[in-house]
């Protein structure tokens, strides 16, 4: 059951002089609770322990200092992938999460019985870790879930063991940088470009210190925190060092050191790369010097690319939102080099480009890895091979069209992309997820004179996310159509090639892989999938609301207590409804009219009675909850045969939580009374007009 009691206490005429004082003490309450909140703040946060990113940072630096110590042999492991455990939009938990972490505990060997979890290195998460990157509240919400607790009091207790115990590495995922606003999506930038969700990613995983460590290889950072620039500087003794530092960033508003060279750059191709190429090798010395693993590569715009090495294996994280429009400097290049909208496309974070940073530290991780006899493994979270043919439509099937390098008008022939290095590569797998289910095909590459190569390709977004149904083999044969017309068009040394994409496959259900490493070899991915009866439900909370209520012409309060036996989702009806709760009340109170004796009129007060069959609470975009009070049925009784009757409408948010990111419990609302009915009283008009109401409570859960 989940008491939803929400007050709306009018003042009795006896107390009517303590209307304000109410308020006050109102506010106060909610101040005093606010510690406790779940998500409030960062008591809230930590009350589980330390913050994730200091503990998972520091498990991450020892997990690859280990792996790296002289005499030490990673060559028989597992690892644990899962893609897009993104919180309900409904309540911001991770129950599925939660199930997967319970499943990890008690893994075994399918064939002999052993228990595997200690052999179990790191978690990858492969994006999609909340719905909304930009909405604070979400990451709130993670690291609650990381902390063993969600938003709705739901103990997560396996996602906590797992996170104490395993490294986890992330990608970035569509997710994290979807901001949702009031327009259509569109080809060019779309609802996947917020800078702001970058940045709550960054955060999140603490970024400037992540690639501050020399078992992460990284590009030359264009930007870093104040605080990192500062004790970079430090520790190079040379000063001509420092003054090489020194003289290729500034600080600029926002308070980070920003690579002088984006600002301004020589858009000619061979000047920018000639500039790059020389500043990249010189700064990157430097990082190295100060113990960072940074590559002689110039990252664009602090991209979420990175890679390690476990054993020998090299594990490459790709941002694979194509356009780049999430990216400030990045975006600002395609516009110089293309300020023609529809030709934006031609600069994208696949395109083989001396302005995309991405394709250089490909390149350079690829040489690495084949320079020391390691295996790559790519990943990324868009699945890229697998989405509609359109190449007009909207959001992540324009950006795999991108990403593939597929032609964007009748006259071109399409461009090489990142996407064809790696297929023609020697990388033996690649993971993606993204797709709301799993799904495997292989992609045979075959080039004349020399023998053909297979990547295998899995696809896992099965941590949370809605699940999504689809044709694969007919997707997938559109795509092998469509990418080899465009090699056809090539010439050169790479004239001939083509592609042949086998036994494609998908399953439905909630699921992770784990992923079985010997020798610098996957030899096993295994799909384990989640017994439905695994997932816990959001819990029906008890729930209380003390507010009140105000009303205008004449001055008049109000209170009362709603009790609610529940809510339930509203996904059953439509899918689209995932983010909406339904929660029906009954409510009893009191209304004090003409409470401060303000006007010559009649002043009493009578008792309330309001049935809300039609309350649904609303999970909307940037905003915790929104309730729509859409109808309900009021009805007032008081002293001398007072009798009203009233149908009501409101709705309530929580303004301050969703402005300052505090008292996420303390809601303000505006209600509309329509009288039906109006009985005698010595009050010919109380109760006669519509009334417009203001209301202010605060919520709490037992």
């Amino acid at each position: 059951m989940d008491f939803h009691v929400r007050g709306k206490i009018v003042l009795m005429r006896s107390f009517r002089k303590s209307v304000s004082a109410g308020l006050l003490a109102l506010l106060v309450l909610g101040l005093t609770a606010y510690g406790s909140e779940p998500g409030a703040g960062p008591a809230a946060v930590k009350s589980g322990g330390p913050a994730f990113k200091d503990g998972n940072l520091e498990r991450v630096r020892r997990f690859l200092a280990e792996t790296s110590a002289p005499g030490i042999r990673l060559d028989d492991y597992y690892f644990v992938l899962i893609g897009d455990i993104q919180n309900g939009v409904r309540d911001l938990g991770h129950p599925v999460f939660n199930a997967i972490a319970k499943n990890i505990q008690g893994a075994i060997d399918e064939k002999t019985g052993e228990r595997l979890y200690d052999k179990i290195r790191f978690v990858i998460l492969l994006g999609d870790l909340v719905y909304e990157g930009p909405a604070a509240r979400q990451w709130t919400g993670l690291e609650q879930a990381f902390a063993g607790r969600g938003p709705d009091g739901t103990v997560y207790p396996y996602i906590e063991l797992l996170a104490r115990d395993k490294p986890i590495f992330p990608a970035l995922g569509n997710h994290e940088i979807l901001s949702f606003r009031p327009r259509p999506q569109n080809r060019y930038k779309d609802l996947f470009d917020s800078p702001l969700g970058v940045d709550k990613f960054k955060a999140f995983f603490d970024w400037d210190r992540w690639i501050a460590d020399p078992h992460i290889f990284y590009p030359v950072p264009s930007d870093l925190a104040a605080s990192t620039f500062h004790e970079l500087a430090a520790k190079l003794p040379d000063p001509g060092d420092r003054q090489v530092l020194a003289d290729n960033y500034a600080r600029k508003d926002d308070g980070r050191y920003h690579l002088k060279f984006y600002e301004n750059p020589p858009l000619r191709e061979a000047e920018f790369r000639e500039g790059r190429d020389r500043l990249a090798v010189a700064l990157a010395a430097l990082f190295r010097k100060a113990g960072y693993g940074t590559l002689p590569v110039l990252n664009s715009d602090n991209m979420i690319c990175y890679a390690f090495e476990a054993g020998n294996v090299v594990y490459l994280f790709l941002d694979s939102m194509a356009r780049g429009w999430h990216y400030p400097v990045f975006s600002q290049l395609k516009q110089a080099l293309y300020p023609d909208k529809k030709d934006q496309h031609r600069l994208n974070l696949f395109t083989l480009s001396p302005y995309n940073g991405q394709t250089d530290f490909y390149r350079a991780v690829a040489a690495y890895a084949r320079e020391h006899g390691k295996t790559l493994i790519p990943m990324m979270h868009h699945s890229i091979f697998n989405k509609s043919r359109d190449p007009y439509s909207r959001g992540i099937e324009y950006n795999s069209w991108l990403a593939l390098g597929f032609p964007q008008t009748p006259e071109e022939k399409g461009n090489p992309s990142l996407m064809d290095e790696i297929i023609f590569s020697d990388a033996p797998v690649t993971f993606s997820a993204c797709v709301h289910r799993l799904e495997t095909f292989s992609i045979i590459a075959k080039t004349p004179g020399q023998p053909d190569h297979t990547l295998q390709w899995y696809v896992s977004g099965g941590g949370g996310g809605p699940f999504k149904r689809g044709n694969l083999p007919s997707r997938i044969q559109v795509r092998e159509d469509l990418f080899n017309q465009k090699l056809r068009n090539e010439s050169g040394p790479d004239a001939g090639r083509s592609i042949e994409v086998k036994d494609p496959e998908a399953w439905f259900g909630n699921h992770y892989l784990l992923v079985h490493v010997k020798n610098g070899e996957v030899v096993d991915v295994s799909p384990r999938f989640i017994d439905p009866a695994e997932l816990r439900r959001p819990l029906f909370r008890p729930q209380v609301t003390v507010a009140s209520t105000y009303f205008s012409r004449p001055g008049s309060a109000g209170a009362s207590l709603e009790f609610s036996p529940g809510f339930w989702g509203m996904e059953p009806f439509n899918r689209y409804l995932q983010f909406v709760n339904w929660r029906p009340s009954v409510t009893l109170g009191f209304v004090d009219y003409n409470v401060w004796e303000k006007i010559q009129d009649v002043q009493t007060y009578a008792a309330s009675l309001e049935i809300s069959p039609f309350v649904l609470e609303c999970h909307l975009p940037r905003a915790n909850i929104v309730t729509l009070r859409l109808l309900g049925f009021e009805w007032w009784d008081g002293r001398r045969d007072l009798r009203r009757a009233f149908l009501t409408t409101g709705v309530e948010m929580p303004v301050f939580y969703n402005f300052f990111g505090r008292l996420e419990r303390l809601n303000l609302g505006i209600k509309a009374y329509f009288p039906l009915h109006a009985g005698s009283s010595v009050d010919p008009t109380f109760g006669r007009q519509v009334r417009v109401a203001f209301t202010v409570g605060y919520r709490f859960r037992f």
